[in-house]
């Protein structure tokens, strides 16, 4: 796994707790965490996935959104909203434009790695 930049500790610690295969690299001159074969809840059409995280000014700025490569749909055909195409390392990402009031000192790649896999439980409970 490629390690292009290094991380803080503590968000070291968050992505070895995953237990998955994750790597630094830069594409086109932004700096991306990659983590490998994340588990995807049931109901889409793919079981894992690899989940991009742009890292541009954080620390201290903000994250937000998640990249998924392969593309993530929903098996019983309904649309997801807000997704747009994005290469990273020269494959298609689907990024999904979600936004939330990042809180300084409070928020790390640990609770957005949360909210990521919230926002893929909450698409099931969408009408």
């Amino acid at each position: 796994m490629r390690r292009e930049f290094e991380l803080g500790p503590e968000d070291v610690r968050a992505l070895e707790a995953l237990g998955l295969p994750w790597e630094t690299i830069r594409s086109s001159a932004v700096r991306w965490i990659l983590i490998h074969e994340h588990p995807i809840p049931p109901g889409y059409n793919h079981a894992t996935a690899t989940v991009a995280i742009r890292i541009d000014t954080y620390p201290p700025g903000i994250i937000d959104m998640a990249f998924f490569h392969p593309a993530l749909a929903r098996a019983d055909g309904k649309t997801i909203n807000n997704l747009s195409q994005l290469t990273i390392d020269g494959r298609p990402f689907q990024q999904w434009s979600r936004h939330y009031a990042w809180r300084p000192g409070v928020d790390t790649l640990a609770t957005h790695l949360r909210r990521v896999r919230g926002w893929l439980n909450h698409e099931f409970r969408k009408r």
